[in-house]
């Protein structure tokens, strides 16, 4: 009994802080979007966010590498597009799009990508 206390202890304790991660990260979707929607700082996403809304039918800059577009395309214009792809009915390419404004933070990255109905939620609330 105390051999398997000693096992089950620390993996109730991992467990339970993983969903206690896992609550703060749902609540940290919208700030997360919110920051992406007001940043104009360098835009480590932005070649990944263009490459999510190709073909989406939203007008976009040329593609001229990360290092240039992510100064040229900062995430406010980003989260932009990604919006009027949305409203144009283009879901997945906006969704993709979102997610990728946190692509220089793992752990933001992370969340938004484990938490796409989230996003949607955003993004049906931010036309």
């Amino acid at each position: 009994m105390r051999q398997m206390t000693r096992v089950l202890g620390p993996i109730l304790l991992m467990l339970a802080s993983v969903l206690a991660y896992a609550d703060k990260c749902s609540d940290d979707v919208p700030k997360h979007l919110d920051w992406c929607s007001r940043d104009h700082g360098y835009n480590e996403g932005a070649e990944c966010g263009l490459k999510a809304l190709t073909n989406s039918g939203v007008q976009l800059p040329v593609d001229i590498g990360q290092q240039a577009l992510g100064n040229a395309w900062d995430r406010t214009n980003m989260m932009g597009a990604t919006k009027a792809a949305w409203r144009i009915g283009a879901k997945d390419a906006a969704i993709n799009a979102a997610v990728c404004c946190q692509v220089h933070k793992a752990e933001a990255h992370s969340c938004l990508s484990s938490h796409r109905d989230l996003v949607v939620q955003w993004l049906n609330s931010h036309p």
